[in-house]
């Protein structure tokens, strides 16, 4: 880690020294114009030796420099060019009173900031005599002064393929515009998305306020943005503290009040200040610079004192490119003032590969984050299938010991309805068989009833969900001949009789002995000689079973036990049961629910 650190302060040396040691590249064999005089806003001629800065006068606003050149005449030949490697502030050059070609309006160049320039020289015949080269920088607006390097005569061959020319092109601000516009428009979205997290927010607030600042220099120049260019400029401080915001969110830390206020008040205040008349132009944009400035160097310190507390590398590349904008406004600043021997201004270039490089950084830490994430699924998703694998164990152990439940449930609902049922008709047989004078005939009877039964309790054993018309369809086949053999009318309807669900071997039991206990007492209290037994459908899916007899005298032998046994029968079963008398017939009427109880 120690290492890794130390790569990364060599490196950014590097960067902030690299200035002072690339100078304007200069053509080979070429005539060098190193010597002038100079007229600066329309005042007298003075000597002056190439290359040249403006002296800072503290002003803002217009001025105009012209510089006179004497041109050699073995120089003035067409396969020749004049090139002008280094000049801050817009330049119109003139051969003896000719505008050269390759000058004037170059509507996406930062001429305040530096541009280089490639004048093409007359194409008429070599002349004999000297020629006077004109030239002239003007400064629109703003405080930086005009520079001018030395002038070279070269051949086209001599200045192709040098990279540095392209600080001073049209090429790269272009670039330098649509990386930021990509870049916003990025963060942007990635910020819709996130509004959670706080440092795309403020990264939003850098990348948006920057994009805004670069307005003034797009081409065409409209007269509402060069008016207000001045009050842009203050936006640089509201940027320059907008990254101590960035880079406490970075670290995690809270953002206190007064910075989000002076956010927002120290531009306002530093244009009402120079609009009112208060502040003087240059000091207030001077000003802005300086907080500018004081805020990215502020920042740089706040993401390597986080680094080095977490050791985060994020953190420690995050705080290079606020260093780099803080170190090069200094350094533009110092070449604005006349304290540093400069050329280009270098901000504008670092302010967007700053913002890329966050912006790259930021994308590393959603990527870092979103892999993260993917590697918790990835976690959580063994985990679920371990979970569910234990889960289906669980799950077939429950099953198994609920089936082993349901069999003992099972084997006691039999053994109960064993002695409910036969046992009782083997008592009676028993008891019937030791009198001496035994009746066949009762034997006989008890005995039948007590296959009947065990003969109903094994059927039940195979009935399941659905199965109500199979279950009354095998009694119906047991207990019809039996009613005639006795010479009992027996008569049985099924109309529109539902589907019931919940049918268990249990309920099927139930259902067959509420029917079973109902056609006895018929036959036994009756005497009934003629039984009918209805299916039908009710309300909200229920089933009807009606068991109607012509018997009036059975009122006192189904009032007692039986009916009391069917009652509690028909509840168990989520059912119930309804006794009608008349004096000419009984009706017994059983309805069951949709949906059975589990019996």
């Amino acid at each position: 880690m120690t290492a890794g650190r130390l790569a990364v302060l060599i490196v950014t040396a590097l960067i902030t020294l690299a200035p002072n040691f690339i100078d304007s590249p200069t053509p080979e064999k070429a005539i060098v114009l190193d010597e002038a005089q100079l007229s600066f806003n329309g005042g007298a001629m003075e000597a002056v030796r190439l290359p040249h800065t403006w002296r800072q006068d503290q002003s803002y606003g217009a001025a105009r420099a012209t510089y006179s050149i004497r041109l050699p005449a073995s120089a003035m030949t067409p396969s020749k060019m004049l090139v002008i490697p280094a000049v801050r502030q817009p330049l119109v050059a003139r051969l003896n009173g000719e505008r050269l070609d390759g000058n004037g309006t170059r509507p996406w160049s930062r001429l305040a900031t530096g541009a280089a320039y490639f004048l093409t020289l007359p194409g008429n015949s070599p002349s004999t005599a000297d020629g006077r080269l004109e030239i002239t920088l003007e400064r629109r607006d703003g405080a930086v002064p005009g520079h001018l390097s030395p002038i070279y005569i070269a051949d086209q061959d001599a200045i192709d393929g040098n990279w540095l020319w392209t600080l001073g092109g049209e090429s790269i601000w272009i670039t330098v515009f649509v990386i930021q516009i990509l870049v916003t428009v990025g963060i942007t979205m990635v910020w819709m998305a996130r509004r959670h997290d706080r440092v795309f927010g403020w990264l939003f607030l850098i990348a948006f306020g920057s994009l805004i600042r670069t307005l003034p220099g797009l081409p065409g120049e409209a007269p509402t943005l060069v008016d207000v260019q001045l009050y842009f400029m203050f936006l640089m401080s509201g940027l320059g503290l907008t990254g101590i915001g960035l880079a406490l969110a970075i670290i995690g830390s809270p953002r206190p009040i007064w910075l989000k206020i002076t956010i927002v008040a120290a531009p306002l205040v530093l244009a009402a200040g120079v609009a009112s008349g208060i502040l003087p132009t240059l000091p207030a944009i001077l000003l802005s610079a300086l907080i500018a400035t004081g805020g990215n160097i502020v920042a740089a310190l706040v993401l390597l004192r986080g680094s080095l507390r977490q050791a985060c590398w994020e953190r420690l590349l995050l705080a290079v490119p606020f260093f780099l904008m803080g170190w090069f406004g200094l350094r533009d600043l110092g070449v604005v003032v006349g304290a540093i021997d400069g050329v280009f201004l270098l901000t504008d270039y670092v302010r967007a590969i700053t913002i890329t490089a966050i912006f790259a950084m930021l994308m590393w830490r959603l990527a870092t984050s979103l892999n993260a994430l993917d590697q918790a699924n990835d976690v959580l998703r063994q985990k679920l299938m371990e979970q569910q694998a234990e889960l289906t164990q669980l799950h077939g152990r429950e099953t198994a010991r609920a089936s082993n439940v349901a069999r003992e449930e099972e084997r006691q609902r039999l053994m109960r309805d064993l002695h409910d049922g036969l046992s009782g008709h083997l008592v009676s047989i028993i008891a019937l068989s030791e009198k001496e004078a035994a009746d066949r005939t009762a034997i006989e009877r008890t005995a039948r009833e007590a296959l009947d039964d065990l003969r109903m309790v094994i059927n039940s054993l195979d009935l399941g969900d659905g199965d109500l018309l199979f279950a009354l369809a095998e009694f119906r086949e047991r207990i019809g001949p039996q009613l005639r053999r006795m010479g009992i009318t027996f008569e049985w309807s099924v109309e529109n009789l539902p589907q019931i669900s919940g049918m268990t071997p249990g309920n099927a039991l139930s259902i067959l002995r509420i029917l079973q206990e109902a056609v006895t007492n018929a036959i036994k209290h009756g005497p009934a000689r003629s039984i009918q037994i209805i299916n039908s459908g009710g309300e909200n899916g229920a089933a009807v079973i009606t068991v109607r007899n012509d018997s009036a005298g059975m009122r006192e032998g189904i009032n007692g036990r039986g009916l009391n046994n069917m009652q509690r029968r028909a509840r168990a079963l989520g059912g119930r049961i309804h006794l009608d008398h008349s004096d000419r017939h009984t009706v017994l009427t059983l309805v069951l629910p949709a949906c059975l109880a589990e019996g």
